[in-house]
């Protein structure tokens, strides 16, 4: 008997051992309470291994200068041991700061990271536009009719699907223009007239990459006066007192006319008997001296469509 207590004690001490043990044991593996990231990188336009940079709350990834920013990205992300992610690394996300994530350590504490894209893209301006299709009227920007709209500037994106024209139209809708040809310094677009009637009011506003830009103040004008070359008076004899008639676009506004020998002698005043938008009777006076005259001048004044100009028309005017 006393030999089966012995037995019993023992075993008894044996087993109470082997429980401290384990509960010993059990106590040294207790669960991870690392929440955090240890890397976020993605891939850029051209292949280029994007690292965001992370610090406590936040993935700063800086977007190169001159490419297209995406909507989302597809980034590979590595987090602290036995830790999990939401979204999953390899999981489509929105390239904005609405996107976070949520690490969520062994033993169920988390924490959250906020991406914040950087967009390394220069802010670009319109400097001006081209003589040739519009000039300035007291700081609106009239343009004309059947030509196109030629913008310049700097740090357009060259990229078609980055880079929009748009015109904002006074008190109206937003009109999008089909670019014909875009440099980093320059836009051109399609016609104008296509899209507008003359007298309207409008910005144009250009969408390149993540930036917004606007214009000031434009006016879609007309036709800039003009009088082509007349066959009429090549070689032709008039006298004092004679009259004749020049067709033309949008004359109405001509001022004066003049008749020179040549483009260094000194101009004799014509004058004007009528004249329409499409025409201009001019009389010989009869003080002017007789002579050929090569050179033919005629002058506008400015309105709300046309700068004050004076344009040249070479012919062959023979007054007796």
């Amino acid at each position: 008997m006393k030999l089966q207590s012995t037995i019993k004690i023992f075993s008894s001490l044996l087993i109470l051992s082997v429980i401290v043990l384990f509960t010993s044991c059990k106590k040294q593996y207790t669960d991870y309470s690392y929440s955090n990231l240890v890397s976020f990188s993605l891939k850029g336009n051209d292949g280029e291994i994007l690292k965001g940079a992370i610090t406590a709350k936040d993935i700063t990834v800086y977007w190169p200068p001159f490419t297209q920013v995406p909507d989302s990205i597809t980034p590979q992300i590595t987090v602290a041991e036995r830790a999990s992610i939401s979204p999953a690394s390899g999981k489509k996300v929105a390239f904005k700061e609405t996107t976070k994530y949520t690490v969520t350590a062994q033993d169920g504490s988390q924490t959250v990271y906020t991406l914040k894209p950087v967009i390394n893209q220069p802010i670009p301006y319109i400097s001006g536009f081209s003589p040739f299709y519009s000039h300035d009227n007291n700081g609106v920007r009239v343009f004309y009719p059947d030509t196109e709209l030629d913008i310049q500037g700097d740090y357009f994106l060259t990229d078609s699907l980055a880079t929009k024209v748009y015109l904002d139209i006074e008190g109206g809708n937003e009109i999008p223009m089909v670019i014909t040809a875009i440099a980093k310094t320059r836009i051109i677009s399609e016609v104008l007239s296509e899209k507008l009637k003359k007298g309207t009011y409008f910005k144009i506003k250009i969408i390149s990459g993540s930036r917004t830009i606007y214009s000031g103040r434009c006016l879609m004008g007309e036709v800039l006066p003009l009088i082509p070359e007349a066959d009429i008076l090549y070689t032709k004899t008039f006298k004092a007192g004679d009259t004749f008639t020049l067709s033309g676009i949008n004359i109405g506004t001509i001022s004066t006319v003049s008749a020179s020998a040549s483009l260094t002698s000194t101009p004799q005043n014509l004058i004007i008997q009528s004249k329409t938008d499409q025409a201009v009777t001019i009389r010989i006076p009869d003080n002017i001296p007789a002579g050929t005259y090569g050179i033919l001048n005629y002058a506008y004044t400015a309105d709300m469509y046309h700068p004050a100009k004076t344009n040249i028309l070479y012919t062959r005017l023979i007054i007796k």
